[in-house]
């Protein structure tokens, strides 16, 4: 994509992803410090998702990459989000 195909609303819909993905890492970031809480797996996978998602708009308005591309990386956040990341259980080193 060219300068001159970059309209007003690509250019609105750019400034939105950032300030969406900013906004989200603030907000865990924020969240962390409310809870007292550590940084865990689940913690990583919000800041993971609050990149990934805004990059992908981005990626979306800005490159010529077809559906089929961007499916597939949608398809990637979905499978990570949905996937499981209960720690295991530590097992007892006397046994």
């Amino acid at each position: 994509m060219e300068m001159a195909d970059l309209t007003w609303i690509h250019f609105l819909a750019i400034v939105g992803a950032v300030i969406t993905m900013l906004w989200g890492i603030a907000l865990t970031f924020y969240r962390l410090h409310v809870l007292n809480a550590d940084f865990g797996p689940n913690s990583i996978k919000a800041l993971g998702v609050m990149v990934f998602l805004p990059s992908l708009l981005i990626l979306a308005v800005l490159t010529d990459f077809g559906s089929e591309t961007l499916a597939a990386l949608l398809g990637t956040v979905a499978g990570y989000v949905l996937s499981g990341s209960e720690s295991k259980p530590e097992q007892d080193p006397h046994q």
